[in-house]
């Protein structure tokens, strides 16, 4: 497959694309990469949509569609060529294989399949494509424990790739019942794993591997690869099929390391549906300037609870559904990590004089994000909590003196 470059893909989104020929209609014909837009988030998916689409550069017949961000009343819609989702899978598939697998190993995929979710084919075309001599076993998310620990026993499986969520539930099973398994490798990916997690992984099943299955987004794509020297959260770019980039507050590029900032991606396989300098919603930094960086939590396009993705405009589109948006002065989305679970705090300033019934907001919270609300049920989150407060006590920065709608304090 032939990528593009920058400019190359930029000149095709432009004269393909509504939404792009609008976003460039200023950007002279002799630009320098930084006078590039940096796209925003809500008017990419407001382009986005499954009827008279602005966003595709054509009316694909031949392809791939799911659904990410999980919102309720306005669902998002990801699009890939039959070619695009094939060399995305391929890509992966050979990252996967050169830092987290070996040949012989027998691999259970424990994503979650089904309700336009890509995580669980996604896995499954990669490792596929993977390059090693591997067996995979389809488990899925939603699968019994009890099912779970009878296919590993029966099958051997010594790694599982899935969501953090998925691993703790199985390992907690393991220790209420003395199920010894003989899985020696965890591949997760999806949310974020932390020390308390770890150890309780490691009572489980004991000196097990755990690594990071690679980073990735529905929306955006390949965006990180697992080497051998990475730890955590450490991740080296796609460097041929994607350009990933660190911005400042003013959208300005981060050239050192240890500096964080916004993450960008352009991805140069997909034409269909173009991605270019796309916030994929994370914090970062360099580790190696261009060639290895480090996540550090959410960044302002969205949140990630548990296995659960909330937006700053899901939050919205509920104010305004309540009709309510107009009393609030400033509002917070604090995270934070504690007894094994996270935590969504949302932070309301209201106007003087105002009132609002905190209540009726955690019920459509969880009428209009039910799958958050068996998450809280069966422990996976803590419950949502809604707080009026003053302005004062809302998380500053100490730079700048501005207050960010998304505050995550997990990696802290």
């Amino acid at each position: 497959m032939k990528y593009l470059t920058p400019s190359e893909l930029v000149n095709w989104a432009k004269g393909h694309s509504p939404f792009y020929q609008s976003l460039y209609e200023k950007l002279s014909t002799d630009y320098s990469w930084e006078e590039v837009p940096i796209v925003e988030q809500e008017h990419f998916w407001d382009a986005n949509s499954w009827k008279e689409n602005q966003l595709l550069t054509s009316k694909n017949q031949k392809g791939i569609l799911f659904k990410s961000g999980g919102t309720t009343g306005k669902p998002k819609f990801s699009y890939y060529s039959k070619d695009e989702w094939n060399e995305f899978c391929r890509l992966f598939g050979e990252s996967i294989g050169e830092a987290n697998l070996e040949d012989g190993d027998h691999v259970g995929n424990m994503f979650y399949a089904g309700e336009l979710y890509a995580s669980f084919l996604f896995i499954h075309k990669s490792l596929e494509l993977c390059p090693r001599r591997i067996i995979q076993f389809p488990l899925a998310g939603k699968m019994s424990l009890e099912d779970v620990v009878s296919n590993i026993k029966e099958f051997q499986i010594n790694v599982l790739c899935g969501v953090p969520t998925s691993f703790l539930q199985l390992a907690k099973y393991c220790i209420e019942n003395s199920i010894d398994l003989p899985i020696r490798k965890l591949l997760y990916g999806g949310e974020a794993l932390y020390k308390d997690q770890e150890d309780l992984l490691t009572e489980a099943f004991g000196s097990v591997s755990i690594h990071s299955v690679g980073y990735a987004s529905v929306d955006g794509g390949m965006l990180g690869r697992r080497s051998e020297d990475c730890r955590g959260t450490e991740h080296r770019p796609f460097t041929q099929a994607t350009l990933m980039e660190i911005v400042d507050e003013e959208g300005s590029l981060i050239k050192r390391p240890g500096v964080e900032g916004r993450l960008l991606l352009t991805n140069l396989t997909r034409k269909l549906m173009p991605i270019i300098r796309y916030p994929v919603g994370d914090q970062a930094e360099w580790i190696e300037v261009n060639e290895k960086f480090k996540i550090c939590g959410r960044s302002q396009e969205g949140a990630r609870i548990g296995p659960i993705t909330f937006n700053r405009d899901d939050l919205i589109s509920i104010f305004k559904g309540l009709d309510v948006l107009d009393k609030i002065s400033h509002f917070q989305m604090l995270i934070t990590h504690f007894s094994g679970r996270d935590l969504l705090q949302i932070k309301i300033v209201l106007k003087r004089g105002e009132e609002m019934n905190t209540v009726l907001l955690e019920d459509t919270f969880y009428e209009q994000r039910k799958m958050f609300k068996k998450a809280a049920q069966d422990k996976i989150v803590h419950p949502v909590e809604f707080k009026l407060c003053q302005i004062e006590d809302l998380f500053k920065n100490e730079r700048t003196g501005k207050s960010p709608a998304i505050v995550d304090q997990r990696l802290i």
